[in-house]
């Protein structure tokens, strides 16, 4: 018994031996696998903080460059609403150069028409300045007489003799090229003999010259129905200026005689332009008439429309 307890006892040494000897090598095996994980770890986090610290940088790089960027794009911005607003300020000015160019043009362009006009009639003859007028010239039939007029306003509005329409409770005017209209007295002023009527149609309209520019012994044409006779054309000259009667009026004087039918009609100058209302004569002389100045017309005329329109 003794022998096989002793056997027994080197058994048992053994395999206890042979498990410390496992157990040993799986510990010292778990601790160098643990170091070398722990190394490993190490080697991660230190290139885990390297790269979040490289990352970071970049993010702050790219946070400084987008800084940069947008300051750019808003001096950009900025640098283009100043050029837009100068480029803008800029047409704004050419725009109304141009403007006053195109109206600088117009008005030499009708300057230019009314020197040729008038250089052909000093050389030949009153034709042309008469095709351009008579157009405007209307003659105005009321149920107590007749007379002339002559449109002063493209929109229909038209000038004559107060003492023409005076009483009358029908009226209508009558065109060169024979159109018929109804009108309507849109004002007057009785003083100065002066109507002003509208019909409702787009018109060619004369224009006014400035009294100021009218000279003694200068061309003139009158126009209007004398007698009945639808457009007829007088010439003449000027005789005198300013002539004023009692009421103020002041009046160009002419040699050519306005007849009954004459009245409220134009008295155009060799360019076409209005420098009176044929208005009156005195009775038994030849050759002595009278047209309300330009000015004095103009002026009643604007004041009319502007209440009309206004």
């Amino acid at each position: 018994m003794k022998k096989e307890h002793k056997i027994h006892l080197i058994y048992t040494a053994v395999s206890i031996l042979i498990v410390v000897g496992v157990l040993t090598f799986d510990f010292y095996t778990t601790q160098q696998t643990r170091a070398l994980l722990e190394q490993e770890i190490t080697s991660l986090n230190s290139k885990l903080n390297t790269a979040e610290q490289a990352l970071k940088q970049s993010i702050a790089e790219l946070q400084q460059q987008d800084d940069e960027l947008e300051t750019s794009v808003t001096s950009l911005a900025q640098n283009l609403n100043v050029e837009i607003s100068k480029k803008d300020t800029q047409i704004r000015a050419l725009s109304g150069e141009l403007e006053e160019v195109r109206t600088e043009s117009a008005e030499q362009l009708e300057e230019l028409q009314d020197k040729i006009s008038s250089l052909k009639t000093e050389f030949s003859d009153f034709s042309d300045v008469i095709e351009d007028v008579i157009p405007a010239v209307v003659s105005v039939e009321t149920n107590v007489g007749e007379g002339s007029g002559f449109f002063v306003d493209s929109r229909g509005y038209l000038v004559t003799n107060y003492h023409v329409i005076s009483g009358a409770t029908a009226a209508q005017v009558t065109t060169s090229e024979g159109s018929t209209y109804p009108v309507r007295i849109i004002g007057f002023q009785k003083n100065a003999d002066v109507a002003v009527l509208k019909i409702e149609e787009t018109v060619k309209a004369l224009r006014f010259a400035s009294s100021d520019s009218v000279r003694v012994g200068e061309k003139v044409i009158a126009l209007g129905n004398p007698g009945g006779l639808e457009f007829t054309v007088t010439q003449g000259i000027v005789s005198a200026l300013d002539r004023d009667d009692s009421k103020g009026n002041e009046y160009v004087q002419i040699d050519v005689p306005i007849n009954p039918g004459n009245s409220g009609g134009p008295l155009v100058n060799t360019d076409g332009r209005v420098i009176g209302v044929n208005t009156l004569k005195i009775s038994g002389f030849e050759g002595l008439g009278f047209a309300l100045e330009a000015d004095l017309v103009k002026a009643i005329v604007n004041q009319v429309i502007a209440a009309d329109t206004g």
